[in-house]
């Protein structure tokens, strides 16, 4: 079984809101998480009278930004409790045209990493390579559609089998599998095959 990936460590939440007088004046624009973050951290890293708060947020970093005016910001642990800090004594500054409305702890994130098959399936890999092959508009020939293996497919010493197990008739331009007893054609539209 995979172990959970942490996507999100520890992190700050600042649930921001517009301020009036911006919110009409600005209703078209809305600013990216990005920008917001880049004015938070300018406005306490102004704070030269709390040197603790401005060292802290010129340490801060992007997290994320949610729909609901949500930044999400992280730190070493110091920088954020420092931040939490501020907020207890309300001295935390908000970005130009927000107010901060509260802050809190996010828990990390958690993934739990789905596993894959050990196997492809064969149509799969075939489909999947013909297809390629004729947007780069490769001729599918034996020996192209074997090198294309070897290079997308590393590491599978099948792929000389997987080609064997097909022929193809260059002057239909179909492509036969042997095993399963099934045609596959190929037709030209113009000098590039395409699978159907």
């Amino acid at each position: 079984m995979t172990r959970p990936v942490q996507l999100a460590p520890g992190s700050l939440a600042l649930v921001l809101g517009r301020l009036e007088a911006r919110e009409a004046a600005s209703a078209a624009e809305k600013p990216g998480g990005r920008s917001v973050f880049r004015a938070f951290r300018r406005a306490n890293a102004r704070c030269s009278w709390d040197a603790e708060l401005a060292r802290a947020a010129s340490r801060l970093a992007f997290q994320g930004w949610l729909r609901r005016a949500v930044l999400l910001v992280r730190g070493p642990p110091a920088c954020l409790q420092v931040l939490r800090d501020a907020w207890c004594r309300r001295a935390l500054r908000p970005p130009r045209g927000f107010r901060i409305r509260a802050v809190g702890d996010v828990f990390p994130v958690q993934m739990n990493p789905i596993a894959q098959s050990q196997f492809v399936p064969l149509a799969e890999v075939l489909c999947c390579a013909v297809s390629d092959m004729n947007i780069a508009q490769t001729a599918v020939t034996q020996e192209s559609l074997l090198e294309y293996l070897k290079k997308h497919y590393p590491g599978h010493k099948a792929s000389h089998l997987i080609i064997q197990s097909f022929w193809m008739d260059s002057k239909e331009d179909k492509i036969f599998c042997r095993t399963l007893k099934a045609q596959r054609a190929i037709r030209h539209s113009h000098p590039v095959p395409y699978y159907n």
